[in-house]
C-alpha cells in the first residue's frame, strides 16, 4: 500500500510525539494534527467536505489549500 505525502506527513509528528512526550498539551496538539493529516491523506474529498461545513470552514479550506501546495511541491 503506497502512502501519499499527506499521510507520511501525518505519521511523522505522531511518531515524534510518541517518542518524546515532554508536554501533554503540545503532545495532544501534535497528535491531533497527525490524525487530521492521516485522515486528509486517506480521504481528501470527504475531509474537505467536512471542514467546509464547519464554522469558518471557508478560511480553513483556504489554509488547507496553501498547506497542500507546500506538501505537493515536495512530491517526486
Amino acid at each position: 500500500m503506497a502512502l501519499n505525502n499527506r499521510t507520511k506527513l501525518g505519521i511523522a509528528p505522531g511518531v515524534a510525539v510518541l517518542a518524546g512526550l515532554t508536554s501533554v498539551s503540545l503532545a495532544m496538539l501534535l497528535l491531533a494534527l497527525a490524525g487530521f493529516l492521516l485522515v486528509w491523506g486517506r480521504e481528501p474529498k470527504r475531509t474537505e467536505e467536512f471542514v467546509g461545513g464547519l464554522p469558518f470552514g471557508n478560511h480553513l479550506l483556504k489554509a488547507m489549500a496553501q498547506l497542500d501546495l507546500i506538501i505537493s511541491s515536495r512530491e517526486d
